[in-house]
């Protein structure tokens, strides 16, 4: 048994790891572990640009966002691959505009950048929300959270402590564009 800290790598895989019943298989896994066992891919999204919003907002907005998103994958043996997500942005807590993230992979040692259009339609604003959000873009600073919740696909691999459930990216951007006018 190859033992590692105060646990093994076997509780780690679920697995024989000591060339017991497995033999090559378990060289396999020791092999993909050793290498890529807690290399984390790295996530960021961006907003391209937007609609639908600007410093005569109504009670209701229909705004719409592109987003770009990219996955950087540090891992050698496998690609970082998604079953898809969701994409939502969001304005003091009240979601503007969603949109489903397709499927996509970042291949071994690579990135993958993939585009999404989120929309909404009739979106309500409280007088408070929207009397904030009128101001911030006067003053420049309006700044909106977009966000992604991208589901992990193992590729026919167990996933790794590093790599099971679900990856989120969010951050807050500012709008391009607003002020006073």
């Amino acid at each position: 048994m190859v033992a590692m800290g105060a646990e093994t790598l076997q509780d780690r895989v679920g697995h024989h790891v000591d060339g017991g019943d497995g033999g090559v298989p378990d060289l396999i896994w020791l092999v993909r572990f050793s290498i890529d066992d807690g290399k984390v891919a790295r996530f960021s999204v961006d907003l391209a640009g937007f609609e639908g919003l600007n410093a005569t907002v109504g009670r209701a907005v229909s705004p719409g966002f592109n987003l770009t998103a990219e996955v950087e994958n540090p891992r050698a043996l496998v690609p970082w691959c998604s079953v898809g997500g969701q994409a939502v942005v969001s304005y003091g807590g009240v979601s503007l505009a969603w949109a489903p993230v397709p499927g996509f992979c970042a291949p071994r040692k690579g990135a993958a950048e993939l585009a999404v259009a989120a929309k909404g339609s009739g979106v309500g604003l409280s007088d408070d929300l929207r009397r904030r959000f009128v101001a911030e873009w006067n003053a420049g600073t309006a700044r909106v959270v977009p966000g992604m919740k991208l589901f992990y696909d193992g590729n026919g691999w167990s996933g790794t402590c590093a790599y099971q459930g679900v990856s989120l990216v969010r951050r807050e951007l500012a709008l391009l564009g607003q002020g006073a006018t």
